[in-house]
């Protein structure tokens, strides 16, 4: 970048410091599409670049003050863009483990030999899950719900519920936990009052 662009950005930035939206616009405009492209080759997910997108903009406004003190303002952007990538990716792939988690504990339960009614202890852990459901907050249910059972991605509940989509994702993700975290605490006891219900 030349001097006069480093200038021209320097300026940008002190713009922007002190609340300026145009100036915060022609920045977006400036960076979001190479900070696109970066993304999606980072993540391989066009979704989760476009979720990083919106945050890290979204960041930088609310911290606005603080961006008279960054230097190179690209070299920057793209490593704290990378990390908090780095990190949706992450917890990404954690909520998937504790699905797959979840569904290997029912599965070998209902598998076990030992287990002669398999339709009665499914429909314990139907009730166990549906309890775990009804134990949410309002909106982390109703959130749950419109995803997990009605299949609707998160840019429709955003618009349904009138919220951000990444408060949809991390009330999905907080949700998911504590029906993962409910189901490890209680499945066991379901299992074991089965059989002894059965000696």
């Amino acid at each position: 970048m030349s001097k006069i662009n480093q200038h021209s950005e320097r300026q940008l930035l002190l713009q922007i410091s002190t609340g300026d939206e145009q100036a915060f616009s022609m920045l977006v405009n400036m960076y979001s599409g190479l900070l696109f492209t970066y993304l999606v080759k980072l993540t391989k997910d066009r979704d989760i670049a476009s979720d990083v997108v919106q945050e890290i903009f979204t960041q930088l406004w609310l911290t606005r003050e603080s961006l008279k003190g960054v230097e190179s303002f690209r070299s920057w952007l793209f490593v704290i863009s990378r990390h908090h990538a780095v990190r949706m990716l992450k917890n990404i792939d954690r909520e998937n483990r504790k699905r797959q988690e979840w569904h290997q504990l029912t599965q070998t339960s209902l598998d076990n030999p030992e287990v002669r009614d398999q339709a009665s202890l499914k429909d314990a852990y139907d009730s166990l899950v549906q309890h775990a459901i009804d134990r949410l907050p309002p909106q982390q249910k109703k959130v749950w719900i419109l995803a997990r059972l009605e299949g609707k991605k998160y840019a429709e509940i955003a618009l349904e519920m009138n919220i951000s989509r990444e408060t949809v994702k991390k009330y999905l993700q907080i949700a998911s936990s504590s029906i993962v975290d409910y189901i490890r605490n209680y499945g066991l006891n379901i299992i074991i009052a089965f059989l002894i219900r059965k000696l």
